[in-house]
């Protein structure tokens, strides 16, 4: 005979529960169709700049994408790494809400990490991952920072940008030494029995136990370095594919620029656009960014607009099909989760 606590305590939750997943499907819904139709003028904008052209960036920038998801499949533990397409479609739309949403970069980890956990995989091996690779990002990202500094000085350019770029990939740098020290340190853990110390709850110690088991996780992916080295090295390779992108997109406007301005272009406002998370994709800053060093390295602020826009056009030919993915799989959670209160 079935506990009637149990029962109490249950049935409340599921009205919760499918409050919770309407909720989340509309609110994509809403987001979806908010994005799309920000970006149709963005990439109506960009064809007028580069014509058909602009359907060529998806596919320079794609195996960025792919490169993303081999570098994530690297840290799972030997015998628990899901499937590639899995770890391939949460990199896909983990890559849709960092560019297009507010607070991308935070809310893209919890987003990987859910479509993980729906697929199968342990809860305490997906937000391990996650973050890990919050680190290895910060990396890559402090890293092309310096490499579009370097760039710019070789290139001998006038920008005003080098600084503050320079300050992002210190401030980043701390962060990724900060993290490494609060991750070594077993921060989890460490919260989790502030927590039960303060609120007394037996509820606690299952807190508790499940934030040492993810300190211990983390602990366990640190423990093979050179599988975190080559996350790295991948993602930084995949990275320099963004530079190309640029690259063409500026020989099909008939004002070509060199390697070393799209490098210095791609490290610099990818350093401007993490220090401004809390914009949808840096809306605004990216865009100013691109006309002072355009203005640098002579490219007119038009054409240099018109590159900021492209790269915009790439993100959301890229990123609405990914959102639309999400809500869908969203909504068969939902559906599923009512068949089986109907059945049960």
């Amino acid at each position: 005979m079935q506990d009637s606590t149990t029962l109490d305590v249950a049935a409340p939750r599921r009205p919760l529960r499918y409050a919770a997943y309407i909720t989340l499907v509309i609110g994509l819904s809403v987001a979806i169709a908010l994005v799309a139709w920000r970006g149709f003028d963005t990439i109506a904008d960009a064809m007028a700049s580069l014509g058909f052209g602009i359907l060529l960036l998806p596919m320079i920038y794609s195996p960025h994408i792919f490169g993303a998801a081999f570098s994530w499949s690297l840290q799972f533990p030997e015998g628990r790494r899901p499937l590639f397409r899995v770890v391939l479609r949460a990199i896909w739309t983990g890559i849709a809400v960092e560019t297009l949403m507010p607070l991308g970069g935070l809310m893209a980890e919890v987003v990987k990490a859910r479509l993980l956990i729906r697929s199968g995989t342990r809860a305490a091996d997906a937000a391990s991952i996650a973050v890990v690779d919050m680190t290895v990002q910060s990396f890559v990202l402090a890293f092309w920072a310096v490499i579009g500094v370097v760039a710019m000085t070789v290139a001998d350019t006038q920008a005003n940008l080098g600084w503050p770029a320079l300050a992002g990939a210190i401030v980043l740098g701390v962060a990724i030494g900060t993290l490494l020290l609060l991750q070594r340190a077993g921060l989890f853990g460490k919260l989790a029995r502030l927590g039960a110390h303060l609120f007394h709850s037996p509820r606690w110690d299952h807190i508790v136990a499940g934030a040492v088991h993810l300190d211990q996780t983390i602990h366990a992916i640190y423990r093979r370095p050179l599988r975190v080295i080559l996350a790295c090295a991948i993602r930084c390779a995949t990275r320099g594919l963004m530079a190309v992108e640029i690259w063409a997109a500026a020989r099909m406007m008939d004002h070509p620029i060199s390697a070393l301005d799209a490098a210095s272009l791609i490290g610099i406002i990818g350093a401007l656009r993490a220090a401004a998370f809390v914009l949808p994709g840096g809306w605004g800053l990216q865009e100013a960014g691109y006309v002072v060093l355009g203005k640098a390295i002579g490219v007119p602020a038009d054409i240099a607009l018109s590159l900021s826009l492209a790269t915009r056009a790439r993100e959301l030919m890229i990123g609405i099909p990914a959102l639309t993915w999400w809500q869908i799989s969203e909504g068969r959670s939902l559906k599923s989760m009512v068949r089986q209160q109907r059945l049960g």
